[in-house]
């Protein structure tokens, strides 16, 4: 039986957030060592494995699956495929499978011979630093790892109603939107940690992250909400400038969920972006209201570092590997 290669989306890069899934596929309690080689790495959304041939402590020889982050993840850190070639020598730092440890592992980085580390989940990437500066809040940007967990912690702690918290109490994470390779929407999609672009036009705004293509449009024309029926997965934006920051108003929302925490047709969510004084990052902060499922407004901020390096690679979301990345936490 082949192991269930999966894993809740906090695992994606927020370490310290996990301990709260004790359902996991794997025990996070556990870190060991393998020593090994690479036999293939497969370069997937939203995750990746890297397969290795190696040895259990009592001398068995095994093929471990590794699973790690998303490439839109890894590839802001500067790493690809190419970087864990088949056959290298490497050393990998995992969580074992707790049904499977001799054949699935979640991981947490991989040592090569020339001691240099790929990081399989960002908590252990470095933030690339740029020399140039951003003159506005249009252009490439990442989110912080810091950012992501703080907007999991948010989430996971938001104040909701009794309706809310009845919802929450029948969600399963393999019957959520991102199972099936529809993305959340804002204000979590803006804190993966994934390539982030704003561009501007006559009327509008465009925001497009590299995490399972979502994309946004802010109109800054005038025009007025749409008629309450008329729902999107993003919602629909207009926006304003006050001098340089962008604040963008949101309503017209899907029924969707976030970690569990539901959001309706009342969902109204407001946005604020702001260019640093140095012009290598953009302030973002939010707050978000629901009556129907919040009892209390949900806030919170996040940092985009500048990269104009960057770009969407725009690798599609694979279906099959998307539900496997959630099966274990139902």
């Amino acid at each position: 039986m082949k192991p269930a290669r999966a894993s809740w989306f906090l695992l994606l890069c927020c370490g310290s957030v996990v301990a709260h899934h004790g359902n996991s596929e794997f025990d996070l309690t556990v870190t060991v060592r393998y020593e090994g080689t690479i036999v293939e790495t497969l370069w997937i959304n939203p995750h990746t494995v890297t397969k290795i041939e190696t040895r259990t402590a009592t001398g068995e020889p095994i093929t471990l699956e590794i699973e790690g982050s998303s490439p839109s993840i890894l590839r802001t850190g500067g790493f690809s495929a190419e970087s864990l070639p088949k056959g290298e020598r490497v050393t990998a730092v995992v969580s074992p499978s707790r049904r499977f440890p001799k054949e699935s592992a979640y991981g947490y980085e991989i040592i090569k011979a020339d001691g240099g580390v790929i990081p399989l989940v960002s908590t252990k990437m470095r933030r690339t630093p740029t020399s140039q500066a951003a003159t506005s809040i249009f252009g490439a940007w990442v989110p912080t790892a810091d950012s992501f967990t703080r907007m999991a912690r948010a989430l996971g702690t938001a104040s909701l109603t009794d309706a809310g918290r009845a919802i929450k109490s029948r969600y399963t994470p393999v019957a959520s939107g991102q199972a099936k390779c529809v993305p959340v929407s804002a204000p979590t999609v803006m804190t993966y940690p994934a390539v982030l672009v704003l561009e501007r036009s006559a009327d509008r705004v465009a925001i497009k992250t590299d995490w399972l293509g979502a994309e946004r449009t802010v109109y800054t024309d005038g025009r007025a909400h749409p008629p309450a029926q008329d729902r999107y997965p993003q919602g629909h934006s207009t926006g304003k400038f006050e001098g340089d920051v962008l604040v963008v108003d949101t309503t017209n929302f899907t029924d969707q969920e976030a970690q569990g925490v539901p959001s309706g047709a009342g969902k109204h969510l407001v946005e604020r972006f702001a260019l640093a004084a140095d012009g290598k990052s953009v302030s973002y902060e939010f707050v978000w209201r629901d009556p129907e499922f919040l009892a209390d407004a949900l806030t919170g901020t996040a940092e985009l570092s500048y990269r104009p390096d960057l770009k969407p690679a725009g690798i599609a979301c694979d279906r099959e590997s998307a539900e496997r990345f959630f099966r274990e936490f139902q």
